[in-house]
């Protein structure tokens, strides 16, 4: 059972608690997932076509867009790095690990898991059916990609979680 938790640890500052050996090993390897952005199956998927016509209107909104949507993917991945660099042993939770930043920083480490995710699922051609299977085996590139594409997803969802806990119209 994992008893992964994402909240406030004060008004300033939140706490991700009860991060599993695997989850933390996984959190560690974000940096080295989210340089591979600028490779040409993840780019294409983080920097998709506005229309599925018209050549000019994609080349221009790629040209207008691509360079500070860019920025804002390595502005977060840079933050969430720092971040990183916090994880500790979580002393009341066993072998689990944990983590606290500043609450301006969930919205960076949101786009960094959200990031990692399409990454990883284009890098490693990870399909619907492949995030489906029920067998598993940790030998298989492909298999752990989906693993931590579920993990860092769940990770994700608590944050969601935490955003829409607060007044309607106000976020963290």
């Amino acid at each position: 059972m994992i008893d992964l938790s994402v909240q406030p640890l004060d008004e300033k500052r939140i706490l991700i608690s009860g991060i599993p050996s695997v989850l933390a090993a996984m959190l560690r390897e974000l940096p080295e997932i989210l340089e591979l952005r600028d490779s040409p199956d993840a780019r294409a998927r983080l920097h998709p076509n506005p229309t599925a016509g018209s050549d000019n209107i994609n080349r221009e909104w790629h040209q207008l867009a691509d360079p500070e949507l860019r920025h804002l993917f390595v502005s977060a991945g840079e933050t969430v790095t720092r971040d990183l660099t916090a994880l500790t042993a979580d002393k009341e939770n066993g072998d689990a690990w944990q983590v606290a930043f500043p609450i301006e920083h969930v919205p960076a480490w949101m786009n960094a898991l959200n990031q990692a995710r399409l990454i990883l699922g284009e890098v490693h051609k990870i399909d619907e059916a492949e995030m489906n299977r029920t067998d598993f085996d940790p030998q298989s590139p492909k298999h752990m990609a989906a693993l931590r594409v579920h993990l860092l997803g769940y990770l994700l969802h608590l944050f969601v979680e935490l955003d829409s806990a607060h007044e309607p119209g106000k976020h963290i």
